[in-house]
Parts: structure tokens; sequence; C-alpha cells
């Protein structure tokens, strides 16, 4: 099997597309000698990759280069069996394969907001035309249907998200004593953690929800403190700093900015409770990186979240509109978190670790989809 995958970018960022790509072309790799067969990765946006994930051998990238990629990926499509796109915004160059080479089987995969509602023709167009929609949750999935009713049901199949191959769950469950000075922590301090891109077009993912009960969470629990960590704009920046300033919440809310890479496992630790009551997350593989580090979960309980805790087994979903049930949830985990950690990192790396992301792989590239019925198993 010739399989050819194309995507945008995933070694230039940290976001969750960007960590979706980098373990799918890993997985993708992997699978596909198991089949004896064959993986190509294009990147448009990327120029080198991580020979981790994928060896240099097999990997192209064209550094924002549009007109160089999408050549090379319709000469590379005549010869692949398969053509797996990363994102929605490739589709120009999958509606020309599908054109140019009627019979190749192209699977798209969408991860969240960016194909709830299509209104571009040529996002239309290919979207009708492909073979097979990986959805990173049912969530998604049902979000599709919805606002593209012309779609066929039968070609959407829930591909989970999963933790970054080399990422390594602890061992034990030690706040790290650096990060504790570096935030100026004692060793009563109940730390509260979010990691999120902050930014002015991604406000649903509430954040500024538990800011603004923050006072309440504190009356409850004087030790309490926010940490919200993320690359921020100088909009949104402005914006959570005044709402900081207004509820007199200075030096309770922190704001570190982009958390590196080698640190992230080590802040996961730091919290007693993560909190993300996001509205529009397609999956959220923060939160699956959270509870792997034994951290109690709090997320939103009308999006894609709801599948990442397991539709509330692992974690508390509550609604992310309502501020008082926010605020409870938050001093219930602060006072009474009694959660088994040994036994939810088991739990979370049984269905979203790269093993099991793998086995998911492996019936799609062997022609088996993973239908609704089968993922609503994981429920039970």
């Amino acid at each position: 099997m010739q399989t050819l995958f194309l995507y945008l970018s995933a070694f230039k960022g940290m976001g969750g597309i960007e960590k979706f790509n980098r373990a799918f072309m890993k997985a993708l790799h992997e699978e596909i000698v198991t089949l004896e067969g064959n993986a190509e990765v294009l990147s448009c946006y990327d120029d080198l990759a991580d020979p981790a994930y994928i060896p240099h051998s097999q990997f192209s990238g064209y550094g924002g280069n549009r007109s160089l990629f999408t050549l090379h990926a319709l000469i590379k499509a005549e010869k692949a069996d398969l053509i797996i796109l990363g994102h929605i915004n490739l589709a120009i160059v999958g509606l020309l394969i599908k054109l140019l080479f009627p019979s190749k089987k192209v699977f798209l995969i969408a991860h969240g907001i960016e194909v709830w509602t299509i209104h571009s023709y040529i996002k239309k167009a290919l979207i009708t035309r492909v073979d097979k929609i990986l959805a990173v949750s049912e969530f998604t999935a049902n979000k599709i249907l919805e606002g593209n009713p012309y779609i066929n049901e039968e070609k959407i199949s829930v591909f989970y998200n999963t933790l970054d191959p080399f990422f390594l769950p602890p061992l034990d469950f030690v706040k790290p004593v650096y990060l504790k000075n570096r935030y100026g922590l004692s060793d009563k301090s109940k730390v509260i953690l979010t990691v999120a891109r902050l930014v002015n077009t991604e406000q649903y993912k509430g954040y500024d929800k538990v800011i603004q009960v923050m006072p309440q969470v504190l009356q409850a629990v004087p030790e309490a403190v926010y940490l919200l960590c993320g690359k921020y704009d100088s909009e949104e920046k402005a914006r959570i700093g005044k709402l900081i300033h207004d509820n007199k919440l200075d030096g309770k809310v922190i704001m570190p900015g982009f958390i590196a890479n080698e640190e992230l496992i080590d802040h996961y630790l730091l919290a007693d409770v993560f909190v993300m009551p996001s509205k529009k997350e397609g999956f959220g593989i923060v939160f699956i990186e959270a509870m792997a580090c034994g951290a109690e979960v709090i997320a939103g309980n009308q999006d894609g979240s709801t599948e990442a805790l397991l539709h509330g087994k692992l974690g508390r979903l509550i609604d992310p509109d309502n501020e008082f049930e926010i605020q409870l949830a938050l001093i219930n985990s602060l006072y009474f978190n009694n959660t088994n950690k040994r036994s939810l990192q088991q739990e979370v790396l049984l269905h979203f670790g790269f093993a099991a992301y793998k086995r998911r792989l492996r019936q799609i590239l062997k022609n088996k989809t993973i239908n609704k019925e089968s993922i609503s198993s994981m429920r039970n």
C-alpha cells in the first residue's frame, strides 16, 4: 500500500492540530511498515521534520510555498493508493486529486469547528467527494452532519486523538519544587491550571469564566492560585489583564505565557485541578495530557471534551455557561480531591495512549471503519 499524508504544519507550533499531525505521521509510518507498504508525508508549511516522528527519506517540507507543495502533492498522488488530507484547508489540493484521479481513495481528517458548517464551494466540493472523513470525536462527527446535511453519514468514522508518543507519563506525582519557587507557591497552595492558546478569536475556551469565579473560590479556599498558561496575543492579554484587575486578583491569577514542551508535564504535576470549560472543543488533547499526569479535570459538557473525559468517567463535566457550576466544581475539587492518580493515568493510557491510537489506525488502513456504536461502548 502506497499512502500519502498531506498536512499543513506539525513542527512550528504546539497546538492540538500540530500535536495530532506529529502523532499521526509516526503512527502511519509504523503501521504502514507492518502492512509492508510505504508512507510519504508532505507538509505545506514545515521546512523540516523531526526524524523521531518520520524519517527524512519519507518527508518533504515546502516552507509555505503552496504552489510547489500542490504540484508535488499531485505528482505523488498519482502513484498513491490512499491520500490522507490533514485539514479541510487543503481542499483545493484534495479536489484536484479527485478530479485528476477519480479512482484514488481520499480521506479527510476533521478536527473541529473548521468543518462544522462549510460555506466555501471548493470545500463543499471536496467533502462530498472524499471517501472517508475521520472525525476526532463523535461530537465533531455529529456537528459535521448537523451543519452539512448533504454529507453521507456512512462516510464518517470517529478517530480519537492520542497522547504524543514521546509524552512520558510520570512515575510519581510530586509537585516540582522549581516551579513552586518560580511562581512563589507555598506547600499549602492549591493550584488551578489551564493550558490553552490565549487568543481573542478563541474565547470559547472559558478561562475568563474561571477568572470571574475566582473571588468566590478564594473565599472557600484562600490558598487557591490560578495558573493560566499559554501563548497570548496582545488583545487577549489586555482583556484578561483587565478581568484580573477588576476582580482584584493580582497575585492570584498568574499568566506565565508559553510553556516549553520540556516543562509541560511538570506543570500538570503542579496542578491540583485542571480546568477548561470550553464550548467548541473538537476533542481537547490537553485534558488527556493532564489526566495522564494524575490531575483531576473539569471540562464543559457541550463539546468534544466530554469524550476526552469518557462522558464523565474520568473527570467532572459541568455546564460551561453556568458560573456557579464552575465555582462549585473548583471548590469541591480543591477541598475533596481524592483522585486515584495512578488509576486515572492507567485509564487514560488504555483509551487514548499511542498503542490504542495505532490499533485504530491499523483498522482504518485495512479498510475497517470505527463506527459510532463501537466508540460509544467505551462509555460503559
